[in-house]
């Protein structure tokens, strides 16, 4: 019942479509798509359930002009669709080992999937089989650095499991925990919790779980036991997992932004980080024959400044002006943009691996904040969320990017899509990106008021990540409204 009522939620927008706003030959009609809305996991599900269930909502969608569709795949360090070896147009399942072969998989999405010569029956295939004949092509919607919210009340039940990143995480309580027994000066209790939260890790990182062994050895965690377990950690003297972006040791995943969520970001600096982040997502670009693409979300730092340095005093991503006459705010300016500019070069170097090692026939797309380009420091000696973010897509080999301008009126977009052209033409003599807005009122593209013909539509209403009837929005200087 749940499932029918997800999936006429999402398609009740797109019966109001009329054909006149339908993408024009050639253009792009999206959508973003989570299996959450249409296949939660309250339940396991079988391959002839997934069939039809994606064809059912391909249909509906075909049926009002959508053309391209941005399929969740990766988040929380899984995916819907394992790790597959191809080799002489034989495919095979790779069985998961962390670092190793292998991606961990959606547990309710995860059965013995059938094998057809190079096809791997999974999730992703299938929408992918479906969606062929439909003239749809599909994307998949692939969360880099976004580990997960570090707060139990608003995660849904099946958003925990095996991860990619599990491992790192218990190995980084295993090693601290030995540091910390062999200092005489360590609180003797502490490594005996690290070691059990290593253990738990080792099978799920069940939020719920890990707040029970928190509450066994006394430590308040306040709904966010991830983050308590860390401070606990760098209390007892342990050093940083560099795998993680910490923003400080009392309170390593703030939620400065809208006061409630707390973001687990991963280092897009890490090696081991970008590794696995890289290699998994090709396996996936590389087992699935017809893919259209890969598209990139949070390929970004957190907007709050999360990981930078404690001492720069950087608390949140709303505007901070450094006074040029204050040799030690002057200084501190000089580290940020050092600290931004090394930033900037890993993302981009990633994302460009990733598209060198990825079958030139398949587009590589991202997710984009709006506003970086227009917002960010520029030399103007203030620095906001849009700096933190180290977003530089213009350098990026990609062949479009999807701004999320959801709350945005008519103008800003067109506006903003003015400018990217502009820029592009100027920095490169043409525009090798293209831009297609993200935007989440289906009105805009009814009525023409967007002038283009290209966007993709996200549903705000519908909460892919956490519990909420509508997201918080951000106001562009990532304060709340």
């Amino acid at each position: 019942m749940r499932q029918a009522l997800l999936l006429v939620t999402f398609l009740v927008g797109f019966a109001l479509l009329p054909l006149h706003a339908r993408a024009a030959p050639g253009g792009v009609s999206g959508v973003w798509l989570a299996p959450d809305w249409l296949l939660p996991g309250t339940r396991s599900y079988t391959e002839e359930e997934v069939r039809r269930v994606a064809r059912q909502t391909l249909e509906s969608l075909a049926g009002e002009g959508v053309n391209t569709v941005f399929l969740e795949t990766w988040l929380r360090g899984y995916s819907i669709a394992p790790g597959i070896r191809t080799e002489r147009y034989r495919a095979t399942v790779q069985p998961f080992h962390p670092g190793v072969e292998g991606l961990p998989v959606y547990r309710h999405l995860d059965w013995n999937y059938r094998v057809l010569a190079d096809e791997v029956q999974d999730p992703l295939q299938i929408f992918i089989d479906e969606a062929r004949p439909l003239g749809i092509e599909i994307h998949a919607w692939c969360h880099a650095f976004y580990w997960k919210m570090d707060n139990t009340a608003v995660m849904l039940p099946w958003h925990s499991g095996e991860s990619l990143w599990n491992d790192l995480l218990a190995s980084w309580l295993r090693r601290e925990a030995a540091r910390l027994e062999a200092s005489p000066a360590a609180d003797g209790a502490t490594p005996s919790l690290l070691n059990e939260a290593a253990g738990l890790f080792d099978r799920t990182n069940d939020p719920r779980k890990l707040e029970r062994i928190l509450d066994r050895h006394g430590v308040a965690h306040g709904g966010s036991p991830l983050g308590a377990l860390v401070r606990e950690a760098l209390r007892a003297g342990a050093q940083e997992p560099g795998f993680l972006l910490i923003s400080s040791a009392e309170d390593p995943f703030p939620a400065p932004r809208n006061r409630l969520l707390r973001p687990v970001y991963l280092n897009p600096e890490h090696p081991e980080v970008a590794r696995r982040l890289e290699g998994a997502l090709l396996n996936l670009a590389a087992g699935h024959p017809g893919l259209a693409g890969l598209h990139l979300d949070h390929i970004r730092y957190p907007v709050d400044g999360q990981g930078l340095p404690e001492e720069l005093g950087v608390r949140s991503g709303t505007y901070r002006f450094f006074n040029p006459a204050d040799p030690i705010e002057m200084e501190r300016y000089q580290r940020c943009g050092e600290i931004l500019e090394r930033r900037r070069a890993a993302l981009t170097a990633l994302v460009n691996r990733i598209r060198e090692g990825l079958n030139r026939r398949m587009a590589l797309s991202a997710a984009v904040l709006p506003l970086y380009y227009r917002e960010r420091d520029n030399g103007r000696r203030r620095l906001s969320g849009y700096d933190f973010a180290c977003q530089d897509w213009y350098e990026w080999k990609v062949d479009f990017v999807v701004p999320m301008m959801y709350e945005f009126n008519p103008y800003v977009i067109r506006t903003l899509l003015t400018s990217f052209a502009e820029d592009q033409q100027r920095r490169f003599g043409r525009q090798p990106i293209a831009v297609y807005p993200g935007i989440s009122h289906l009105q805009l593209a009814r009525s023409g008021a967007l002038a283009v013909s290209d966007w993709v539509f996200f549903d705000l209403t519908l909460a892919r990540d956490v519990k909420f009837e509508k997201q918080p929005v951000e106001s562009l200087d990532f304060e709340p409204e």
